[in-house]
């Protein structure tokens, strides 16, 4: 009887176990869903409210463009420059505004303050001093003393902390064009994913020997680093100041159908033919049509179905990106759930023809002409390329690519890019990949991404 009691003892003790196990599980799948959830909703709250505030900018410096024209109808030369001077300070350090209009909804929604961002965003507001501003012939300011005043609105900007992560910040003193810097190429490292390398990179596998073969990484050549200098860096409008006479840049057509004016109201004002009138317009190489992304339809436009043509035009976007930490009670260590959430401004405006038609219809002219926002995929925007707001990748392309550029493999420091690295030299790893694809590459797919309901989701390279 006592050895039965025993063995019933034995037997409680391994249920109540077993029992205890599955409710910490239970306990940590909740904090972690729970934690997702609050970051989905955070993120895509945070981007659709700066979205929100990019469009109200865009329709700001388009109502100013229709004022220039009325203004130029009649020959008030002091009110042209006014207005001009307004438009140009609303396209440089408004959109800093976004930082604070982000924060506060990641905040809301009950996401943690990223303290690593903060530091990135501050360190940021220490080069502008320090480069940008002491290098006019590399970084020319819009106007004296605005690189100092650009500064110290990111620093306003910024606040108590971050919440939501700028995830598109389109710094002027980044690097391009390089492999190093595609995010993917790490991913595909980590994941042994061969058949990313199959579409993306066909011969890196076999045509690489060591990190000596890298070319150096490129940065912005003068003339786009100049045009890109009356935007800001944070949640960039992604305009063109264009200066020259409204007559050659819009023709008679547009400017009567968007003042009303006559053909001898034209004649009669002489400041449109002035060729140092500066205007907006939409930068062209940024908001071009969403299809250009995909010009054979097969399967890089991260949507289904066709945009309709009045809403495909890409351009200005929000990409907010937060984070909350949750506690794992089975391992008892903490995790932390991320999101970044896409969302961009759209409208419509009346062409020349009378339809209902893209934003840039009208000669690529900023009018008062967007409605509404949206959540998008990330790769519709260029998301998933920059990552700014993720510590770790902005400390390595920042801090790393110069010591393995110089020095290899030998000297990395321990992030998870420069592990991938660490492996990426290893010729065994190399041609496992050659192997695989030599017997498997014909089971390649292409990623197929939907556009989805949340801007959270992402279209595989």
């Amino acid at each position: 009887m006592k050895m039965r009691s025993g063995q019933v003892a034995v037997y409680l003790v391994l249920v109540l176990v077993a029992i205890t196990f599955l409710v910490l599980m239970n306990v940590g799948t909740f904090l972690g869903v729970s934690a997702r959830n609050t970051t989905m909703n955070g993120g895509d709250a945070a981007a659709l409210a700066v979205a929100r505030y990019q469009g109200e900018l865009l329709n700001r410096i388009g109502k100013w463009n229709i004022e220039h024209l009325e203004a130029a109808l009649k020959g008030d030369e002091e009110a042209c420059r006014e207005i001009s001077a307004k438009q140009l300070r609303c396209c440089f350090l408004d959109p800093l505004e976004g930082l604070s209009v982000g924060n506060q909804a990641a905040k809301e929604n009950g996401c943690d303050r990223n303290d690593r961002m903060m530091a990135i965003l501050k360190q940021h507001a220490f080069d502008v001093r320090q480069y940008y501003a002491q290098n006019p012939d590399v970084y020319p300011e819009p106007w004296e003393g605005a690189w100092e005043e650009y500064a110290q609105r990111l620093e306003i900007a910024l606040g108590q902390g971050v919440w939501a992560g700028p995830d598109n910040v389109d710094f002027l003193d980044a690097a391009t064009g390089h492999m190093l810097l595609n995010r993917d190429f790490y991913e595909a490292i980590a994941g042994r994913n061969w058949c990313w390398f199959h579409f993306n990179a066909p011969g890196l596998l076999s045509g690489y020997t060591s990190f000596r073969d890298w070319g150096p990484i490129p940065g912005r050549d003068p003339e786009t680093r100049r045009r890109k200098c009356v935007n800001s860096e944070v949640y960039s409008l992604q305009l063109d100041m264009r200066v020259g006479s409204a007559l050659d840049l819009l023709g008679t057509n547009v400017i009567m159908r968007l003042t009303n004016a006559t053909a001898d109201d034209l004649k009669n004002a002489p400041l449109l033919a002035d060729r140092t009138q500066a205007w907006f317009f939409y930068e062209r190489s940024e908001w071009r049509n969403w299809w250009e992304m995909d010009p054979d339809g097969e399967w890089q436009f991260p949507a289904v179905g066709r945009v309709r043509p009045e809403y495909d035009v890409r351009g200005c976007a929000a990409i907010c990106r937060v984070s909350l930490g949750f506690a794992n009670v089975v391992q008892d260590d903490e995790r932390e759930a991320v999101w970044s959430g896409a969302a961009k401004p759209f409208g419509t405006i009346e062409n020349e023809e009378g339809e209902r038609d893209v934003v840039t219809a009208l000669k690529g002219f900023v009018t008062d002409a967007f409605t509404d926002v949206r959540l998008v995929p990330l790769d519709s925007v260029g998301g998933r390329d920059l990552s700014t707001a993720d510590p770790g990748w902005m400390s390595h392309i920042r801090n790393h690519l110069d010591d393995y550029l110089k020095n290899g493999p030998n000297k990395l420091h321990s992030c998870f890019y420069c592990q991938q690295l660490v492996a990426w030299e290893r010729a065994t790893l190399r041609s496992q990949g050659q192997r695989w694809l030599k017997l498997h590459s014909r089971e390649c797919i292409r990623p197929t991404g939907g556009g989805g309901g949340h801007g959270g989701s992402a279209h595989g390279h």
